[in-house]
C-alpha cells in the first residue's frame, strides 16, 4: 500500500514538471563602443584668404584624424567578434 502511494505521488510530481519548459534565453546583442556613433565633424571653410585656407586645412586634418580613429575602433571591435 505504501509503495503504491509513493509511486502514485512520484508519478504525479514528475508529470507536473513535464509540461513546463523554461523559455530560451534572450539572444545577446553585442554593440560597438558608443564613441564610434558620434558623427564625424565636417569643418566648413570660413573666409577667403590664404590664412583661412591654411586654418581650414588643419581643421580638416584634425577631423579626418578623429574620424579615422573611430573607424579603427570599430574595426578592432569587429575583429574581436570574429574570434
Amino acid at each position: 500500500m505504501t509503495t503504491a502511494l509513493c509511486v502514485t505521488l512520484l508519478a504525479l510530481s514528475l508529470t507536473s514538471c513535464a509540461g513546463r519548459t523554461p523559455p530560451p534565453p534572450a539572444p545577446l546583442v553585442l554593440l560597438p563602443p558608443e564613441s564610434v556613433f558620434k558623427p564625424c565633424e565636417q569643418p566648413m571653410l570660413k573666409g577667403d584668404t590664404w590664412g583661412d585656407i591654411g586654418g581650414h586645412a588643419l581643421a580638416l586634418q584634425t577631423a579626418l584624424s578623429i574620424c579615422a580613429g573611430q573607424v579603427a575602433t570599430l574595426d578592432k571591435w569587429r575583429s574581436r567578434l570574429d574570434r
